[in-house]
């Protein structure tokens, strides 16, 4: 048989393919078949491997994965470990493993990314009171993955997600009011929940802090403050802080900001 006829002959069926492949290869007197049927019946055991695991590949069929026509990279040895048990906790119903299962799903970490049910998993977790779960649930809305683009949606499940004392969540919902995302513009708001996110311990929330102040975004303007700020972000570790701060202190020795322009901005926010 011609590797097309092997191939043509192949039942669909991991057993009962395994069983022909192991006779073909018995009977196979051409070297090149027998590479090929060793090679098949090495992807079959990978394929009953990943099922064994509860590991479904996403996206391909059984006959394409072990023809070699799978899009992407297959778990193995620790990777698949962990993978299994996060998949087995999620199916038993624990809200951190349901959350850490989405995770996958969506990163395409099992097969292609499978939106559907990841969204299933992490409203499971959500329901368990995960906050994370919720934010996640956000970023869906936010993208169209899952679930209906909806940014007022998204809105009510970072805030959800923030009560709860999500970081990241302070942060999206930050970001919605600094306008271009479906919510209008609100320099306080905006300010609020950076505000909340770097109480909360977030360099990026201090960061961010830092340039409403300069800009008197939500707040007065002030370098000074700003620079406070920024070194405060910097302490803690962002790689950001470090270039605005510079920025800032360059601006401030230099007298490139003066009291008038930030007069001027702090006038421009009372009348807003």
């Amino acid at each position: 048989m011609t590797k097309e006829e092997i191939t043509a002959a192949l039942a669909g069926d991991p057993k009962t393919d395994g069983a022909f492949l192991t006779a073909q290869l018995l009977a196979e007197s051409d070297r090149e078949n027998k590479r090929y049927i060793l090679a098949l019946l090495d992807k079959i055991n990978e394929y009953e491997e990943l099922i064994e695991a509860g590991v479904f590949p996403n996206g391909v069929t059984y006959l394409s994965f072990i023809t070699g026509k799978c899009p992407y990279d297959i778990p193995t040895g620790q990777t698949l470990a962990e993978m299994k048990e996060i998949l087995a906790g999620a199916r038993a119903g624990d809200a951190e493993a349901q959350y850490k299962a989405a995770l996958l799903m969506l990163d395409g970490m099992l097969g292609l990314p499978d939106t559907a049910h990841a969204v299933e998993y992490l409203r499971a977790a959500a329901q368990s009171g995960y906050a994370e779960a919720y934010y996640e649930l956000g970023v869906c809305a936010i993208n169209g993955e899952g679930l209906l683009r909806d940014v007022h949606a998204a809105k009510a499940y970072y805030e959800e997600a923030a009560r709860r004392g999500s970081v990241d969540a302070m942060l999206a919902l930050a970001s919605l009011y600094r306008g271009g995302k479906g919510l209008a513009e609100d320099g306080e708001k905006m300010y609020y929940w950076y505000d909340k996110a770097a109480k909360a311990g977030s360099p990026n929330g201090y960061l961010h802090l830092a340039i409403c102040t300069f800009n008197g975004s939500g707040t007065e303007a002030s370098i000074e403050k700003a620079i406070a700020l920024a070194q405060t972000a910097e302490k803690m570790g962002s790689n950001d802080a470090k270039l605005l701060l510079r920025r800032l202190q360059r601006y401030y020795e230099e007298g490139d900001i003066d009291a008038n322009e930030l007069a001027a901005r702090n006038r421009k926010k009372i009348s807003d």
